[in-house]
């Protein structure tokens, strides 16, 4: 008797997915030969990540600081150590990670000025130049990629408005640093919150804040409030090799291993090209289906990802339990819910992670059989 092939499982979502094999390889070798993390072999690597972290983003005017956790702990970084106590914080949400910002800012007592509106809609500009041009506002900060709607948010114009206004700005990268092209200097922006997992194709057990230079000089005289993830501290302690608390040195190394990755492949617009390919295939594909993508005037879509709305006479449980049951040619799938506001209306399908087209075109059969 046979043996039976096994299943394989697709993740199309952004949360956890197949790596690239470099990456996988470290766990495989390095229990053979550990960095002790305050050793002599620490430095060295520590600064291998940061200084490829920087070349990868073209980020030379920026200090990368490494810390442990996932994309939310950059966000608690940079809002609790890039801000003075008084300094008022316009938060621009349309989306979950906007909710998010103005939740770990007001956590800290952080002044906050809310343009909040609905999900996915365009950010006011307009009422935001008009806050900086009246000094209603010391920083700004806003999501790049939403994942909640699967839209991008027009950090280039925002950037010329706080430059204009000499206004501090703090993005959340995390889902779009390594897959959108995003030139950091020329925006304007002051810190950036970014991801090891997401567009790096690493785990999410490591993240990372770039600080503009002029930026974390000044932070020597900010008092940090994010117990252990204290930017210029960690920063002082990085620039020696070192680190202020205990981080995973097999963390580091899977880090230093999707940057090659990442390297062999064009770089960020390597990566940018190969989310392209899929957004184009999927896409049509859903067009073809029948399946409404949700757009928002003036958003232009996210490249790692798509938004649907849930069709008539169909649920989102319904959808993602078939898939996840139901093999096409040995594959499974997984899908991802909306967030908050929109879990009614929308689902989400993200395309991260190194799978081949032809996976993709495995799901748009597997996605046809269960809209029947």
């Amino acid at each position: 008797m046979s043996e039976r092939t096994p299943v394989k499982l697709v993740s199309m979502t952004p949360a956890v997915f197949h790596l690239p094999e470099a990456v996988n390889a470290v766990s495989r070798s390095y229990g053979a030969q550990p960095i002790v993390p305050r050793g002599p072999q620490l430095a060295p690597l520590m600064d291998a990540v940061r200084h490829g972290i920087r070349a990868a983003l073209d980020a030379e005017a920026y200090e990368p600081v490494m810390l442990t956790g996932s994309g939310s702990s950059s966000m608690a970084a940079v809002i609790g150590s890039c801000l003075a106590p008084d300094e008022r914080l316009l938060v621009i949400r349309n989306g979950a990670y906007g909710d998010r910002l103005a939740a770990f800012a007001k956590r800290i007592g952080q002044p906050i000025v809310d343009l909040q509106m609905p999900y996915g809609e365009r950010p006011d500009l307009e009422r935001v130049a008009a806050l900086c041009a009246a000094g209603e506002v010391d920083a700004v900060a806003m999501v790049y990629g939403g994942t909640s709607t699967c839209t991008l948010n027009p950090v280039q114009q925002l950037g010329a408005i706080t430059q204009r206004h000499g206004i501090k700005l703090l993005i959340d990268g995390v889902s779009a640093l390594f897959v959108e092209p995003f030139d950091l200097e020329q925006v304007g922006v002051a810190a950036v919150m970014g991801s090891c997992n997401k567009g790096l194709h690493s785990h999410p057990n490591l993240t990372f804040a770039l600080v503009r230079q002029d930026l974390m000089a000044a932070m020597e005289q900010i008092p940090p409030r994010a117990p252990s993830l204290e930017l210029y501290q960690t920063w002082q302690k990085q620039q020696g090799g070192g680190h202020p608390y205990t981080i995973d040195p097999m963390s580091l190394c899977q880090v230093q291993a999707a940057l090659g990755y990442l390297e062999s492949i064009g770089g960020v617009s390597g990566r940018h090209r190969i989310y392209q390919d899929r957004c184009e295939l999927l896409r049509a594909g859903y067009e073809r289906l029948g399946l409404t993508i949700a757009r928002w005037e003036g958003m232009p879509l996210q490249s790692i990802g798509t938004a649907l709305h849930i069709p008539a006479g169909q649920t989102y449980d319904g959808l993602s339990d078939r898939l996840a049951s139901e093999p096409v040619d040995g594959h499974l799938f997984e899908i991802y819910a909306a967030q908050g506001k929109l879990s009614g209306e929308l689902f989400r399908v993200f395309h991260m992670g190194e799978y081949p087209l032809s996976a993709y075109e495995l799901f748009l059969r597997a996605l046809g059989r269960v809209l029947g």
